[in-house]
């Protein structure tokens, strides 16, 4: 028992350097929330349903953000085409029909345990975009819900504490956050949790805190696959009783922390959301400066006259407002209070600094995507343009959220055994489960074009030159086509079968040759014949 009170107090006191040295994060967070997004609390305390955007003026960032957020969606996980892939380690075993087959099969199987009902995966990444392009840093917790598969949900960042190793890949992850009384009492049981279950007996909706800490192991006991022997340590702990209430492990890190870009030194990502921070607050004070110029011209205070300004009268400048002045004889009674202000001047500011905005956010070639009218080299081409524009990115995403994403989901139904059971010859071969971009496939679909266009010019020149058609493998260029179009790998023959096929083609063409050869001596001889047997009678005369 002392030792696990010195092992909680370890963990806690690691947890509270790091909530220390995300300080200013918190404020900088709370800042895009307040100013930009209008979602998600970090610094302040809301009930739910709080009016968050009274500080709000310009949504432009919120557009853009959400625009943005949709085009990842699209561009990386795309749930009308297959993002992941699975092939052997040995390139050799790719190429072998029962493979082939079983590979499409596994990939049906992977797909489905994204899109599953219930899953809650096309809700829960949409909401990660969100948190990564508005705060740079986005959290995704993959759970193995017993009974049913993967289970998806996205976390807020304010729960969220990291710590990295000496190459800027997360090793620790601590979740701060709070569970009703009734909750805690069933996922942990009354007898770890004493106070806790006392206290649900009165008020079962009360909440308390706890501390949920996932962390790399150094040495995994080889062997075992029980908690112990698992690479991720997994330990809950309540803050309010300040000991361990729960232990166990995860053969992969369920806690997916996604970041936009890290500069050198810091844990936590920038992103547009943070970038345009400062254009995004001038933007909400002109228009708030604005909205009241434009009400004070088209409600100016009035001036009202009077023998002399009365003693404790105020001066308001407020629309409709009524200040009292003195009467010099010489002007109306009552007359408006004219503004100085430059209406022309705010709108051509807060043009100028939407633009800017809406281009950090990439709005410009996102948009471009919504033409009806572009054909489909013009996609491509945005698409290349997109991915060169966003390749640091989509790299990051790739390496932080995707790849880990993909391994996590496919070892929860390789222990689930939701895979179809694979050949003998497979049994015991490693696979390699990859993550394929929508733009990557975009990428190959214009090289399936350069081939054709490149044959239909080979083609041309061969009118006068048929030799050069050698240059071109084209069993290679057939199947480069159809992987750039995505064809299933099923479709085509697997390479010993074509071999095989043609094998036979030419047997039966060398058949039909002797034939015709034999069919044809024949007839030569029967021609010959007659003449033949005359000189044979001539000679016998």
């Amino acid at each position: 028992m002392p030792i696990l009170a010195e092992r909680a107090k370890k963990i806690l006191s690691y947890q509270e350097s790091l909530e220390s040295d995300r300080h200013n994060w918190d404020n900088l967070w709370q800042e895009v929330a307040d100013h930009s997004i209008g979602r998600r609390d970090f610094k302040t305390v809301r009930e739910p349903g709080t009016q968050r955007t009274v500080r709000i003026y310009d949504t432009t960032s919120k557009d853009a953000s959400n625009l943005l957020a949709a085009a990842l969606h699209a561009l990386l996980t795309n749930p009308q085409s297959r993002w992941h892939d699975l092939r052997f380690e040995r390139d050799e075993l790719n190429d072998l029909e029962e493979a082939v087959l079983w590979l499409e099969q596994a990939k049906e199987r992977l797909g489905t345990g994204f899109n599953r009902p219930g899953s809650g995966f096309a809700t829960q990444i949409a909401e990660v975009y969100q948190d990564l392009v508005t705060f740079g840093t986005a959290v995704l917790f993959v759970t193995d819900d017993p009974g049913f598969g993967p289970r998806f949900c996205a976390l807020s960042p304010a729960e969220i504490y990291i710590d990295v190793d000496h190459q800027g890949r997360v090793k620790a992850v601590f979740r701060k956050y709070k569970l009703k009384h009734w909750q805690a009492v069933d996922m942990f049981g009354e007898e770890d949790i004493p106070s806790i279950a006392a206290a649900a007996q009165k008020n079962p909706n009360n909440e308390s805190e706890f501390i949920h800490h996932v962390r790399k192991r150094g040495l995994p006991v080889p062997g075992r696959i029980d908690a112990a022997g698992m690479p991720w340590e997994s330990i809950y702990l309540s803050t309010k009783e300040k000991k361990i209430v729960s232990e166990g492990g995860f053969h992969e890190n369920p806690y997916l922390v996604a970041r936009w870009s890290v500069d050198a030194g810091e844990m936590y990502a920038r992103c547009p959301g943070i970038d345009h921070l400062p254009d995004q607050k001038m933007l909400n004070a002109i228009w708030r400066t604005f909205i009241r110029n434009i009400e004070k011209a088209a409600d100016p205070p009035l001036l009202v006259e009077s023998d002399g300004v009365m003693p404790g009268s105020q001066i308001s400048v407020t629309p409709s407002a009524q200040i009292v002045v003195q009467s010099d004889g010489n002007s109306d009674p009552v007359r408006y209070l004219e503004s100085s202000a430059q209406l022309n001047l705010s709108a051509d500011l807060i043009e100028t600094r939407s633009k800017k905005i809406e281009k950090g956010f990439h709005s410009e070639i996102i948009q471009a995507f919504q033409d009806p009218r572009m054909t489909a080299t013009q996609v491509i081409e945005l698409a290349r343009l997109a991915q060169r524009q966003l390749s640091p990115v989509l790299g990051r995403m790739a390496e932080d959220l995707l790849n880990p994403l993909i391994d996590r989901v496919y070892g929860i139904l390789s222990r689930r055994r939701d895979f179809p059971p694979a050949p003998d010859f497979l049994q015991g071969q490693d696979l390699r489960v990859d993550y394929v971009s929508p733009v990557a496939r975009a990428q190959k679909a214009s090289e399936s074009q350069a081939i054709l266009d490149s044959f239909a010019a080979a083609q041309a020149i061969a009118q006068v030159d048929p030799s050069v058609m050698d240059n071109v493998d084209l069993d290679e260029a057939i199947r480069a086509i159809f992987d750039g179009n995505g064809t299933p790998v099923k479709v085509l023959r697997p390479k010993a079968d074509v071999i095989e096929i043609r094998r036979e083609q030419a047997q039966v063409i060398e058949q039909d040759r002797q034939a015709q050869e034999l069919q044809q001596t024949g007839e030569t001889v029967s021609k010959l014949l007659p003449g033949i047997a005359k000189l044979q009678e001539v000679n016998a005369a």
